[in-house]
């Protein structure tokens, strides 16, 4: 018996023949600040690939267990499958003789979700998904069933630890907010983590207002000759601003912290 209900019954066959899943991450800057390694720097994306192919190759081997035990996903075949040049034949020996004999159980396995909501209502607010710190505090808008645009103060989990631990300023060199960060940076972060996620990353790169339109081009060139997925290009301007603001004070309303 299925557990998803799906509007269409085309979409219904179409995720039990492949049984797509979206296993991924997120807190991954809170982690590197807490090991003492920099997002933008070789050693934290060495980090990062260390984390991504340890999730990547846990999980296949589960989906090889499920397979196993309840059989392959429909479209299953092993030929295809594990052909030269596709992301199953990078695996290791072991697991593609393992998938050869009892299949898999999910066409696919792994994604990057933006996880800004779930990290802050179940993660005490670290940094989500792949993507680097906003702020350690900055203010954050909501919008409401009622319509209305609301701001709330949010601190970084990661400087909050710090701070408990009765830390003082100048913060170390680990951390480091997303536009401390060059943009090639956030993008080579992505160009390192890829190889070992077979779904989509979610990234978004945010610049700052003065930011040029032959600068944003140039960016998306850098993504695209370094074999991204997909990238998400966010400037503020006069007429639409983000939804994190730098800092905790908001320019008006009143706010309550979280």
């Amino acid at each position: 018996m299925p557990v998803a209900r799906w509007p269409l019954s085309e979409q219904a066959r179409e995720a039990h023949a492949k049984r797509r899943i979206g296993i991924g991450f997120t807190g991954l800057a809170d982690t590197l600040i807490m090991l003492g390694l920099r997002y933008d720097q070789p050693e934290g994306r060495q980090m990062a690939q260390r984390i991504a192919q340890s999730l990547r190759d846990n999980a296949y081997a589960a989906s090889v267990a499920l397979a196993k035990e309840r059989g392959a996903y429909p479209l299953f075949d092993v030929d295809i499958c594990l052909t030269a040049g596709t992301f199953a034949s990078r695996l290791s020996p072991a697991l593609r003789a393992l998938i050869r004999k009892h299949g898999l159980r999910n066409s696919h396995l792994l994604s990057i979700a933006p996880t800004g909501s779930v990290s802050l209502a179940f993660a005490d607010n670290t940094s989500a998904g792949i993507e680097p710190v906003f702020d350690w505090t900055y203010t954050r808008h909501v919008h409401a069933p009622d319509g209305h645009r609301h701001r709330f103060e949010a601190q970084d989990h990661a400087w909050r630890v710090y701070q408990r631990l009765g830390r003082s300023e100048p913060l170390p060199s680990s951390f480091v907010t997303a536009l401390q960060i060059r943009p090639e940076d956030h993008i080579a972060m992505v160009a390192d983590v890829q190889p070992f996620i077979d779904g989509g990353i979610s990234k978004t790169l945010n610049l700052s207002a003065e930011t040029s339109a032959e600068t944003v081009a140039a960016l998306f060139m850098q993504a695209w000759h370094d074999g991204l997925k997909g990238l998400a290009i966010f400037r503020p301007n006069r007429i639409r601003c983000g939804v994190f603001e730098p800092g905790p004070e908001p320019p008006c309303a009143s706010q309550r912290k979280i």
